[in-house]
């Protein structure tokens, strides 16, 4: 659970209203990062020596497109990869989509991520996306595009097919051919605004039966200053996921002390539908993905898990943490190749560091 990445909420406010939303974004939903705070939470940032990549996100954090710039700017200075999440609205024509695009780019911008699908039909037509990526691909700054489908229906109008389809008749070649852009689907999570959706009508589109590796690898901050342990739709409905605040405490003592939390590290190694397995909870309906199993797991059955934590403490450590099924591959691999590992280690050149380690 090494800390790599960060998604920072500049704002839960978004101009659109999607009805699968687990921030609960809408216009009207306004939870802005203060200026102060803002400042604080880049130079925590760069306390932190493990961590790769800042991804700016909400809501719809274009809406304050000059701290966006100045967020962007600060974190590439510092050496950090950023990526926005955006639902393009601003990439209605050409025109507006490169002036932008050069705006962020300009600022330092690496990656950028899009989303569309069902749910956001009743607010931006779909030519907007295809703007912002045909647009896209032509900055080399731009390392990563990424274009994300939600399923919620068992026939989706939009799905992944249909809209890879469109992006390959407007840029002239297959989706797979182009290197940097990267599209996935998944499928809703029941929670925040889409607390409505019927999880029976759709399946699960990943592994649900797996460890979640993104919990404190990576992380997010949000306008109330409280860090938590991942990204995902969980996060805001289950306090068991908040880490710390950044009111309260320093960035890297908040990190600190969750890579002590067994909690953490069995949601990480074990995963929270197999921990309900264990458990021998039942569920009503079928997981639509991690997020969904872990809202139950530290929701209504939040009490049996503690217990179970308690009663197998020792155990759990030993098999899950110390001994879990990653720690025996990571293992198995290193000493697969353990030769070509000392040729590496042979070849590195130490003689500019510490004397502590000079040969």
């Amino acid at each position: 659970m090494i800390p790599t990445s960060v998604s920072v909420f500049l704002d839960y406010q978004c101009n659109f209203a999607c009805d699968h939303c687990s921030v609960g974004s809408s216009p009207e939903t306004k939870f802005e990062m203060p200026d102060d705070l803002r400042g604080d939470v880049f130079d925590e940032l760069e306390t932190l020596d493990t961590l790769q990549l800042v991804c700016f996100t909400g809501g719809e954090c274009t809406l304050h497109k000059d701290k966006l710039l100045e967020g962007i700017e600060r974190c590439s200075e510092a050496g950090l990869n950023t990526r926005i999440v955006t639902n393009a609205w601003w990439a209605h024509d050409m025109d507006n989509t490169h002036d932008m695009l050069q705006d962020l780019v300009d600022a330092g911008l690496d990656e950028i991520n899009t989303s569309y699908d069902d749910f956001h039909t009743e607010y931006m037509d779909f030519e907007n996306i295809v703007n912002m990526i045909e647009a896209s691909l032509e900055y080399d700054e731009l390392s990563a595009v990424a274009l994300a489908c939600i399923i919620g229906s068992e026939e989706p109008e939009y799905d992944l097919e249909r809209m890879e389809a469109a992006i390959e008749e407007r840029v002239g070649r297959p989706v797979g051919e182009i290197g940097k852009l990267h599209t996935l689907q998944d499928a809703a999570a029941p929670m925040g605004s889409g607390i409505q959706l019927d999880p029976s009508r759709y399946s699960a589109v990943k592994d649900v039966d797996v460890g979640c590796r993104d919990v404190v690898s990576t992380f997010s901050i949000h306008p109330d200053g409280s860090v938590k342990v991942c990204c995902g739709h969980a996060q805001f409905y289950r306090p068991d996921l908040t880490m710390g605040n950044l009111k309260e405490d320093s960035l890297v003592n908040i990190i600190q002390n969750s890579q002590d939390n067994l909690v953490y590290w069995l949601i990480h190694e074990v995963g929270p539908k197999r921990l309900l397995d264990r458990m021998g909870v039942d569920p009503a309906v079928e997981y639509t993905g991690i997020c969904h199993a872990c809202h139950d797991l530290l929701g209504d059955y939040r009490d049996e898990f503690l217990e179970y934590v308690r009663e197998n403490r020792t155990e759990l450590i030993k098999s899950d943490v110390f001994l879990s099924d990653r720690t025996e591959k990571n293992v198995a691999r290193l000493a697969e190749n353990k030769d070509e590992i000392m040729r590496k280690l042979d070849d590195i050149d130490v003689t500019g560091t510490d004397d502590k380690v000079r040969t």
